[in-house]
């Protein structure tokens, strides 16, 4: 009968985003059969959706509305019904604003403590974290480079071993949320910060002819300011000397060595790195009656020399057959009875058979020229183990000495290829392996391989969940209902719920399990079938909404994802029949809910 409802809805309901929404109505009974519903659809209790009862006292809550929660709201009760209009009202975002009081602390030898304070309207409009980049003073350039974000911490501390280089450096911060950034406030005063470098190729011998340039270089693992001594006597760069900074290779050029300085020890030192190599003065060079092999590295000249009998005679000089000349890098001497080919710096195209020849001889050289190993260094030593939360992308970075070669990455021992999800990099001599959301799965051992080297990384992949579930596709087709879900616990159990009733195998519903994948298929959609599905595990669960309607000849379904998880390379299918239009949603980059 009419009349049970004492205290009915309000017209109307209005909150702002964000806010819980609360309705309460009185019947006249206690244990009287009650319903809620929001626009049409009965509702029933979710982690946002609260449904309580009180004696004759009846409670909804919907908790942390968004604007798409509006709708009409409805209570029923025997023939008796209230309604109220639920009106979500979006907030105005906008970036935080900047951190003030900044601060840097240098006591601490080849580091930096920045320290800051958040700004006064932090709870109004709160930062998700803030962002820390770098400048390097004296290079003329302007250019900033992000060096470190973090999230609620008010100080960190800047190493020397994570910069790319020695020099002075100026640091600068700014707040962030979902909605941009603040502007920028830069730190008081510059710091000089020096990486800390190993030896990757040490400095060589030379054995160079007489009144010829000696050249002696070093790789190090990091760019730092070095210098070099001969006998101990520090050398400043002029005519004879010269000396090169190319990232992390160092050279010394001795224009017109001196017999003199045979056996002369030349030193480098950087911080703290120091390592030594002779200079040796070559005899003169003879007549070869037999071709000589020479295997030389790139990077390094090329002499060859032989001697006539006769000082006026001339000589002409040949690669390949084809005549050379003069050119930048390639000189052509005459010194009494010696005659001298010399290239500058070897490159691999200067392989290959040189000839002398006179107008009665020859002399032959064969010349290899190799290149040097490719090594592998690390941006920071830190970033070789890594420990992450489920969910938090990876990335795995080293750098090769020669941008051009290829590395293959492995992970426990088995070689990685492309997939959704996870991606390999090349830029310039970086190499990357990055996932854009980690797995339990993801944890192992990864190596970077080049011909010549190879470099570990030990991830570790952590989270309080041991049974996650991910959406892999729902599809609807000729009249068959089809749901596919990958289940991150091989071993584990779930159990489909139809409009909370638990769902049992049975004719026309199948129910399956293989692997890591969960799938439950109804053979022939009807209108029976619609309702609201659930696929739960021990620690989580995916629900959808399933409508059907029309007849076998025209079957319409609609899908709502009430809760759902994806993550990367997962995918969602809604196809409608019969236009067999289909959506996908694909190559997700982060969790989210549909």
């Amino acid at each position: 009968r009419r009349g049970t409802i004492l205290r009915k809805l309000p017209r109307k309901v209005d909150v702002l985003e964000g806010e819980n929404a609360a309705f309460c109505v009185e019947v006249e009974k206690e244990e009287m059969d009650i319903h809620w519903y929001k626009d049409a659809v009965e509702l029933r209790e979710t982690h946002q959706t609260i449904l309580k009862s009180f004696g004759r006292t009846h409670i909804l809550v919907f908790v942390n509305t968004m604007p798409q929660d509006s709708g009409l709201v409805t209570f029923l009760v025997g023939r008796s019904k209230t309604s109220s209009q639920l009106r979500v009202k979006g907030r105005v975002h906008c970036p935080p604003s900047c951190p003030v009081g900044v601060q840097i602390n240098t006591e601490r030898a080849n580091a930096a403590l920045l320290s800051w304070v958040p700004a006064q309207d932090t709870r109004k409009n709160p930062p998700s974290g803030y962002v820390l980049e770098r400048q390097e003073v004296g290079t003329g350039s302007q250019e900033w480079l992000q060096c470190l974000t973090t999230d609620s911490a008010t100080s960190v501390e800047i190493l020397g071993d994570s910069v790319p280089c020695e020099a002075d450096y100026r640091f600068r911060i700014c707040s962030v949320n979902k909605y941009g950034r603040s502007n920028n406030v830069e730190f008081p005063k510059a710091v000089h910060l020096v990486p800390v470098a190993r030896i990757q190729a040490p400095l060589q011998d030379a054995l160079v002819p007489e009144g010829q340039d000696a050249i002696f270089s070093i790789e190090l693992s990091a760019s730092v300011i070095g210098t070099w001594f001969l006998n101990g006597t520090q050398l400043q760069e002029e005519e004879r000397y010269s000396m090169r900074r190319s990232r992390t290779h160092q050279s010394l050029r001795i224009r017109g060595v001196r017999e003199t300085e045979n056996g002369a020890e030349i030193t480098f030192i950087a911080y703290s790195i120091r390592d030594s190599a002779a200079l040796y003065i070559q005899a003169p060079v003879h007549w070869y009656k037999n071709g000589r092999n020479k295997t030389i590295e790139t990077g390094s000249p090329i002499a060859l020399c032989c001697e006539l009998s006769d000082s006026s005679a001339q000589v002409h000089w040949y690669k390949d057959g084809s005549k050379l000349q003069p050119q930048t890098g390639l000189d052509i001497l005459t010194d009494g009875l010696a005659r001298k080919l010399i290239v500058h710096s070897a490159e691999s195209f200067h392989s290959g058979l040189y000839c002398c020849k006179t107008k009665g001889d020859t002399i032959t050289f064969s010349v290899d020229i190799k290149a040097p190993p490719v090594r592998i260094t690390t941006l920071c030593e830190a970033e070789r183990n890594k420990s992450v939360e489920v969910d938090e992308p990876i990335m795995l970075r080293c750098e090769i000495s020669d941008p051009n070669a290829q590395v293959k990455w492995y992970k426990d021992g088995i070689n990685l290829r492309e997939a959704a999800g996870q991606d390999m990099l090349a830029e310039g001599s970086i190499r990357t392996l990055a996932f854009q959301s980690a797995m339990p799965s993801h944890a192992g051992i990864y190596s970077c391989k080049t011909t010549d080297d190879a470099m570990q990384f030990h991830v570790d992949v952590k989270g309080d969940k041991s049974s996650y579930l991910f959406c892999k596709y729902i599809l609807v087709r000729d009249k068959c209902v089809q749901t596919l879900f990958e289940l991150s616990e091989p071993t584990g159990q779930v159990s489909w719920y139809k409009d909370g009733t638990k769902l049992l195998p049975q004719n026309g519903v199948d129910i399956q399990s293989e692997g890591n994948l969960r799938s439950l298929v109804v053979q022939s959609a009807e209108r029976a079938h619609s309702g609201v599905y659930r696929c739960e595990s021990k620690d989580d669960d995916i629900q959808f909404a399933v409508e059907v309607k029309g007849d076998a000849q025209k079957l319409c379904s609609a899908f709502t994802v009430l809760h759902g998880q994806l993550t990367a390379g997962d995918y969602v299918k809604f196809v409608s029949l019969p236009n067999e239009s289909t959506i996908f949603l694909k190559d997700v980059k982060q969790k989210s809910f549909l």
